[in-house]
């Protein structure tokens, strides 16, 4: 599929806390920020509990994730660290690397982007 030139507004609460570039669910291959190469989230204060319920995971290589903090601070584990990042910081997350998002101040602004694509196949929650 081509790429569409557009503009997505974040200030639209609709466009908070979901992927807002990639493939379906919640972006649909009708849409210009369809994409099968990269996915992009947009996390803007989120329910206390939403994100810390999320499980540890690693994503199988070539897939690489990054966390992009604008406002607030965000704790991320990456196998037995702990990263606190501020804003204007992004954390770099190899392939095959566990992580899981455990706490965030509020408020609280950032993008979670992940290349290329992943899917159930390429996630692996830790047991």
């Amino acid at each position: 599929m081509m790429v569409k030139v557009a503009v997505l507004d974040l200030n639209d609460p609709k466009n908070w806390n979901r992927w807002v570039i990639g493939m379906p669910e919640q972006v649909p291959k009708s849409s210009p920020f369809y994409s099968e190469q990269i996915q992009i989230a947009y996390v803007k204060n989120p329910k206390k509990g939403l994100l810390e319920k999320g499980v540890e995971h690693w994503h199988k290589s070539p897939i690489e994730e990054y966390y992009l903090v604008f406002q607030g601070t965000l704790k991320v584990k990456v196998e037995d660290t702990v990263f606190v990042l501020e804003p204007m910081q992004i954390l770099a997350i190899p392939p095959n690397k566990r992580h899981k998002i455990f706490d965030y101040s509020f408020p609280v602004q950032f993008f979670t982007i992940r290349a290329p694509i992943s899917s159930e196949k390429t996630k692996i929650e830790s047991s």
